[in-house]
Order: structure tokens, then C-alpha cells, then sequence
């Protein structure tokens, strides 16, 4: 289930209502902004009935908001917080500054100064959990792990109040973490602070005692993401053929359509679907490629309520094209395709601009479904590790075709 309360009625609360003046050539340049983001939504959004909001009420109470009163962060919150009043939790808008750093994440050049870990938050909470940590990095030479609970940082919160991760700070400078394993009790680690270059690790391994694959992707925004699944499938199956795959999705918060549909094509071919727009039916058609046996490999997809966009689409037509189980819990369904509209003054908005339909389901489905899965195994990221996890287990039993408990998951 969506939560009810939109992220852009959230971000309004950390609006200031009135900032000082700015000069007129600001605010109108704001304004003309506005005016284009109002018409890109009103032209293109998928939706005709914007979700059943008003969009001419949203966009006259954004511009009276612009009057010469708001600087041009409160100016880009506020832009992404008339997105977020439509409600989809999915459409959102970029300041020049974001642009830049999302081109970056995407040619794979991170580049910052920090522990080497990438984290969410934890939902209901002020703390964080790690989805990848970078080999090499200040985390992992001090053995922090997948999965591994940030509780503090310098003894105080993870992020700024801005967002900004505390984590990060001056190259050499120490900071102070508390963490915890799933299940384990709170210990205290200091790090030396260093520079972290290069692309976000995807996690492969063998599952082990068996010739089962496990293949973690955390996003498919990484253009290197597809590269990496093809190295991984390829050194997985180096000393023989795999009994089976696991395809974990279960933090993939989607990214580029042509990685996913690289990814998919591992595993499968052909029609798969539709994009729908207003105008237009643009069909999905996968070309195959067969790494080590990925074509005919058993594969078991796992999913949770943090698959979100093409995370889910991936998870999705894997199952409806015969390929995969699905287990975990439901995704969000979040899966409406986002393209992007470009303003005078170098800021982005991504507008939902097309459902998709799944290959004999309707326009949509997923949409209100979100992916059901066909073994029920809620797993939270925070909640397990490897060695306990419920929804990996079943994956395995799945795969082995075992009654009995599978071995042991020890990574």
C-alpha cells in the first residue's frame, strides 16, 4: 500500500513560508520555471485526470508561493512539492545541482569522501541501514556489512538537516559510528574518513555446499549495473553450470530503462509488454543474451516493500514470461515510466508519462497491485542477515526442490 500523506505535502512542511526578497529577474525566471513544469504535466502526464486533483488550484497556489520571496533552494523544494501534490510518489524534480550528481552516479563516477558505504533510511526511524558497501573502503576494512544498522554518528544523528549524509566530512578526519548486526547488540567503530571513486558494487556469490547463484542488484540507475550481472553470471558459472539463480531486488529503487531491459535480456526474449501513454503503445521486446546458461538457469526473484519503478517491471515480466518465481513480500507498485522535461534555468522534472502493461494483464496491473509474490516471505533489510533470512532460505528450498530444510546460509 502507497502511504496516504504525499511526499510533496511532507516537503511543504520544510518549506519556510517566506524567506526575504529576491531580486525580480530570480523570480521571474522562477515563474517561467513554474509555468513549464505546470504545462509539461498538463500536457503529458499520464494520468488525465491528475490522480483526481485539481492541477490548475496546485499550479496558481505555486506561483502566489514564488513572489519574490523564495531563495532558489526554497524554490526547488517547492517545485518538487507541487510534483509530490499529485500524489504518485513517483514524478519528482531536479535542481541543476542534482542533475549533475544523478549524471555522475549514472557514468558510475561516484566520487566522495565518506565511510564507502551506500545506506537508506529506516523507515519510522532515525537510523540507517547499508545495502553495499565499496571494497576497499574505510566500512569494509572495518568489517561493516551488508545489512549492518547505523544508530549514530559522532554520538548524534546519521544525516544533516538538509539531508546530508554526517557520514561524509573532511578526507582523513574520524568519525565515530554506533552500529548494529541484525539481531546482535550496539558496539561503537571509528573510521578515517577517504575518497571513494569508481562504480557501486553489485554483490555476487555462491550459495554455499550448492551450485546456486546469488546475484544483489541495489539499483539499475548505475549504468555499469548491466556489465557487472554479465561478469557476475560469467565467473558464477565458470566451474559448471548453476542448479539455479537468486536475483535479489529487494532494495532496487529502479534507475535507466535500457539497463533493465539489459538485465531482463540476461534471462529472457521477446515481447514482454507495453508502455502506454496518451498517445502512444511502445512495446517492450528484450533481446536475449545467454551468460553461463542464464536462459534456461531456475530462477528465484526476490522482492519486498523497497522495489520500486523498474526494480519492479525487472521482477515482474521475469515472472510473466515463465522465467522466475517471485518470493518476498509485495512491492509498492510504483512502476509508471518517467520521462524527462527540461527548464530555462538547467533544473529537470521526470514526469509519470506511461503505465505499463504486462504481456496478457492489463494496463496498469501493477500499478494498483504493486508485484504479489508467489511465496509470501516478508523480509525487512534491517530485520536479517544473510545467515537468517527467510526469504533467501525459501529461494534455495525452491531451487533444490527440497520438502526439508535447506543447508545452512552462511556467506
Amino acid at each position: 500500500m502507497k502511504t496516504s500523506i504525499s511526499f510533496g505535502l511532507m516537503l511543504m512542511l520544510l518549506i519556510p513560508g517566506v524567506s526575504g526578497q529576491v531580486d525580480v529577474k530570480t523570480t521571474e525566471l522562477q515563474l517561467r520555471v513554474c509555468g513549464g513544469l505546470w504545462n509539461a504535466v498538463n500536457d503529458h502526464y499520464v494520468y488525465q485526470d491528475f490522480r483526481g486533483h485539481d492541477w490548475k488550484a496546485i499550479g496558481a497556489k505555486y506561483q502566489a508561493r514564488i513572489q519574490g520571496v523564495l531563495n532558489n533552494d526554497e524554490f526547488y523544494a517547492a517545485m518538487q512539492a507541487m510534483l509530490g501534490d499529485l500524489g504518485d510518489e513517483h514524478s519528482y524534480f531536479q535542481s541543476p545541482a542534482q542533475i549533475k550528481a544523478e549524471q555522475a552516479v549514472r557514468a558510475s563516477q561516484y566520487n566522495f569522501v565518506g565511510i564507502g558505504t551506500l545506506m537508506i533510511p529506516i523507515k519510522d526511524t532515525d537510523q540507517a541501514v547499508i545495502i553495499t558497501v565499496f571494497p576497499g573502503g574505510p566500512a569494509a576494512l572495518a568489517g561493516l556489512r551488508s545489512h549492518d544498522i547505523i544508530l549514530k554518528v559522532d554520538g548524534g544523528p546519521i544525516r544533516e538537516k538538509d539531508g546530508r549524509s554526517r557520514t561524509m566530512g573532511p578526507e582523513d578526519s574520524v568519525v565515530a559510528l554506533t552500529v548494529r548486526r541484525p539481531g546482535g547488540p550496539p558496539r561503537d567503530v571509528t573510521l578515517t574518513r577517504r575518497r571513494v571513486t569508481g562504480a557501486l558494487p553489485i554483490d555476487y556469490r555462491l550459495i554455499p555446499r550448492t551450485r546456486i547463484g546469488y546475484i544483489f542488484l541495489p539499483t539499475l540507475l548505475d549504468e555499469t549495473v548491466a556489465v557487472q550481472t554479465r561478469e557476475a553470471l560469467r565467473k558464477l558459472a565458470a566451474d559448471g553450470p548453476l542448479d539455479g539463480l537468486v536475483l535479489d531486488n529487494r532494495m532496487n529503487g529502479g534507475g535507466l530503462g535500457k539497463v533493465a531491459e539489459s538485465v531482463m535480456g540476461f534471462f529472457a526474449g521477446g515481447l514482454q509488454g507495453y508502455f502506454i501513454s496518451r498517445t502512444s503503445r511502445e512495446p517492450l521486446q528484450l533481446q536475449p543474451e545467454d551468460v553461463g546458461g542464464s536462459q534456461t538457469v531456475p530462477l528465484v526473484v526476490l522482492v519486498d516493500v523497497n522495489t520500486v519503478s523498474f526494480g519492479e517491471i525487472v521482477s515482474g515480466v521475469l515472472r510473466v514470461s515463465g522465467r522466475a518465481r517471485i518470493v518476498g513480500g509485495p512491492t509498492l507498485g510504483n512502476v509508471e515510466r518517467l520521462r524527462p522535461y527540461d527548464f530555462v534555468d538547467g533544473s529537470r522534472a521526470w514526469i509519470a508519462n506511461e503505465t505499463f502493461e504486462p504481456r496478457g494483464q492489463a494496463n496498469g496491473i501493477w500499478e494498483k497491485t504493486g508485484i504479489v509474490p508467489d511465496v509470501s516471505v516478508p523480509t525487512r533489510w534491517h530485520e536479517v542477515t544473510e545467515a537468517n533470512d527467510p526469504a533467501l532460505a525459501k529461494a534455495v528450498e525452491l531451487l533444490l526442490g527440497q520438502k526439508n530444510k535447506p543447508p545452512s546460509i552462511v556467506f
